[in-house]
This record gives C-alpha cells, sequence and structure tokens, in this order.
C-alpha cells in the first residue's frame, strides 16, 4: 500500500489544523515533522507530532491507525 505524502514548506498545513510546535533552525521558524490522517471530509483523525526533525512514525503505526477508521 503506498501512502500519499505532502510537503508543507510553508507550515499551511500545520497551520490550518491548529498544530504549533515550532523549534527555530538558521534564525527560521520550523516546524517538527507531523503525520496527519485526515478522512475525505477533511477532519483530522490521527496525529503523530515527532519529537525532533528525524522523528516519524513507521508504517506499521500509521497502517494500524488507518485500519481504525
Amino acid at each position: 500500500m503506498d501512502l500519499p505524502l505532502l510537503a508543507d514548506p510553508g507550515s499551511s498545513v500545520h497551520k490550518a489544523y491548529g498544530i504549533v510546535k515550532p523549534y527555530h533552525f538558521h534564525r527560521r521558524d520550523m516546524y517538527l515533522p507531523a503525520t496527519f490522517l485526515i478522512d475525505k471530509e477533511g477532519t483530522l483523525k490521527w496525529l503523530y507530532i515527532g519529537e525532533r526533525n528525524s522523528d516519524r512514525p513507521d508504517r506499521a503505526l500509521i497502517l494500524e491507525q488507518l485500519s481504525k477508521l
């Protein structure tokens, strides 16, 4: 199963869903990586926010959460 990914360089998705967990990198506000599961109506169903820049949920956890929808 392929999972679509969205790059959010302007943090518009973070801001639209109220996910604000910035950190500073080279004098810029950056946001920690986040994984969103959003239904067809645009409702946020599950969210994972990394604790550091390289922190992402593993595929098994994403698939487990998808199976609960």
